[in-house]
């Protein structure tokens, strides 16, 4: 009855671990997945294509939350990494997309914040900022300039906007309607954007605009792009954070599939940014790595771990997920959602959260026994030390 006495620390092999708090070693399915790190040379030689997802997301890191501009406008409508292996592919129109192709677009970042009242027009606010680093800033004012000719064309009725605090911007809109377009330069970078209110008058949008760009200067000031020279030398993730998690698929970096984001950057991903902003802040977690159905959270320690873990369990009851049979180790929870999620095509339906010392994973698999067996697999890698 001693062993009642005292949580027992799992015990690691290929074959056998312990269970966190059981009376004696008890062997645990853990399927045919590893229990040891599989480390890849993803981060080994020189890439352009490793360097621009990174330094997007450091760009990310920067981006403006909408709700600072206009506190109604709390939900994510979209975002992220906009710069692929074959240039500028996410959020900016076609036209201006094609008015980049001269141009070596080194990396973005963009989000869209609205009021969430997309199926009422008459009702519907937005703003969407979207920041892309060129090589200096002769390119990035002639980018900013070809982009804005183009979406100026593209319909007759648009007219030229100015905005008195900033005479370099490039602004227009269309007369009685309430949407509007913009570029500045700063360094080597673009700010571009586009903003819907309820209001169509030109003093309305011209305050947003002024208001939006004096908010995303100020969290700019400090910030240092990485030089073009330099780009590939960029490390996706110099913490080891993606070869902590079980692997499951190729190792190449990719930006929903194979990833290193801040917390600022992730959360913008997310429903709500600004709801998830302070769940990061609050566990200090500075690091979330993705790999493919794994999501990993660095926090300052243990406490801050588990604080997280916790909050992180409430997120997936308050989504409809039902709370499950886990395995028996402690820091390992898992839960059942009570319908397929038909909005996403990656499995959702079980979901198990392990809490092992600083680090937080969240898994999905669409098969019970399979999140479980992940589970004790994640276990046993956060439990080793790198």
């Amino acid at each position: 009855m001693r062993y009642r006495s005292r949580c027992l620390a799992a015990l690691l092999s290929l074959t056998l671990l312990t269970a966190a708090c059981g009376d004696e070693p008890a062997e645990l399915d853990h399927g045919g997945y590893a229990l040891e790190p599989a480390p890849g040379d993803y981060d080994d030689a020189p890439s352009r294509v490793r360097g621009s997802l990174v330094e997007s997301v450091r760009i990310g890191e920067r981006l403006l939350f909408a709700d600072r501009v206009d506190p109604d406008l709390i939900e994510g409508d979209g975002g992220g990494v906009v710069v692929g292996p074959n240039g500028v592919d996410g959020l900016l129109s076609g036209v201006q997309k094609t008015a980049l192709g001269p141009f070596d677009v080194l990396a973005g970042f963009g989000a869209i914040g609205s009021n969430g009242q997309l199926d009422n027009e008459q009702k519907h606010k937005l703003l969407s900022i979207t920041i892309l680093s060129l090589p200096d800033a002769e390119q990035a004012g002639a980018a900013a300039q070809a982009m804005a000719a183009a979406d100026f064309s593209a319909n007759v009725e648009n007219a030229p906007l100015s905005l008195p605090e900033y005479p370099g911007a490039l602004s227009h809109w269309r007369p009685g309607v309430p949407t509007v377009g913009s570029w500045l330069v700063w360094k080597n970078l673009v700010i571009r954007v586009y903003a819907q209110v309820l209001d169509p008058r030109a003093e309305v949008l011209t305050d947003l605009l002024t208001r939006t760009y004096r908010a995303q200067l100020a969290e700019l000031e400090t910030f240092v792009p990485t030089p073009a020279a330099d780009l590939a030398t960029l490390k996706l993730d110099s913490g080891h954070l993606l070869s902590r998690m079980v692997k499951t698929g190729e190792y190449w970096p990719d930006r929903w599939e194979f990833m290193v984001y801040g917390p600022r950057s992730y959360a913008l991903l997310l429903d709500k940014p600004a709801a998830r902003l302070p769940d990061f802040d609050t566990s200090s977690i500075d690091a979330v790595a993705v790999a493919h159905n794994k999501f990993l959270h660095r926090a300052k320690d243990q406490q801050a771990a588990q604080t997280f873990a916790e909050t992180e369990e409430k997120v997936l009851l308050a989504a409809d997920y039902t709370a499950i049979s886990a395995p028996g180790l402690a820091g390992v929870s898992c839960y059942r959602a009570a319908r397929p999620n038909t909005e996403v095509s990656a499995a959702r339906r079980f979901v198990c959260v392990v809490h092992r010392n600083e680090f937080v994973v969240r898994m999905y698999s669409n098969q019970e026994t399979d999140v479980r067996q992940l589970a004790v697999a994640q276990y046993a890698l956060l439990s080793g030390s790198r």
